[in-house]
């Protein structure tokens, strides 16, 4: 896991979106940090770009150190609102992070290797695309590497067969598949005649063209005729 990142931040007094417009104009972008147990929720304001640059390279699970007031507490993302056409950080929700309990989170799976069954002619599905584990934040990684090297045709693998990082518990169900090596697909000449994409064999004409043809060789005889 990457260290903890760094995080500026301060206290967002005011409300509404003329304010959020204002702070976004700035660079900034409107954030809570929620309350832990029974605490209140904090109305912040942190650098858009940060946040950004860290969620697109380090994912959903890095670990922020907010530095507030003087005080530094320790947080993740749990949300993050962004506009739909643009894709820009609108808004986001942090949740505090106690280093020495274990958290559930989702962990996205990669998939490395060459499988047996694909160097046989098969084609590699991916199944699932993330696996629920439990960990100490510190422990979480920012993705788990599959190895699907052994895998062959027609064969499965699954949640239980990921080697885990060490500290890690799984949480998901171990016989969930992750990924496949399936026959490559075998296409009829039915289902391509009834896709509409079977080639006329040679020399066969379609019927209309063969009767425009026959009628402009009469117009071209009796042209021929009368002079």
């Amino acid at each position: 896991m990457a260290e903890n990142i760094a995080l500026e931040a301060r206290v967002r007094r005011g409300r509404g979106k003329g304010e959020a417009r204002r702070l976004r104009a700035s660079g900034m972008v409107p954030a809570v940090l929620y309350g832990n147990g029974s605490g209140e929720s904090t109305s912040l304001a942190v650098p858009a770009k940060v946040v950004d640059h860290t969620l697109q390279h380090y994912g959903d699970n890095a670990l922020y150190d907010l530095e507030l007031d003087g005080e530094k507490k320790t947080a993740r993302v749990v949300d993050v609102q962004r506009d739909p056409l643009t894709g820009r950080l609108l808004h986001v929700d942090f949740a505090p992070v106690d280093m020495t309990e274990r958290i559930e989170v989702a962990v996205p799976l990669a998939l490395v290797g060459e499988p047996a069954g694909v160097k046989e002619g098969g084609v590699l599905q991916q199944v699932a695309y993330e696996v629920q584990v439990e960990a100490l934040p510190g422990d979480i990684p920012q993705e788990i590497e599959v190895d699907v090297s052994g895998l062959g045709m027609q064969e499965n693998l699954t949640l239980g067969d990921v080697r885990l990082p060490e500290g890690i518990r799984l949480v998901s169900d171990a016989e969930e598949v992750v990924a496949t090596v399936t026959p490559p697909t075998q296409i009829s000449e039915e289902e391509l005649e009834a896709a509409g994409i079977v080639e006329e064999e040679a020399g066969e004409a379609a019927p209309e063209a063969a009767e425009t043809e026959a009628a402009e060789e009469e117009e071209v005889g009796d042209g021929e005729e009368e002079s």
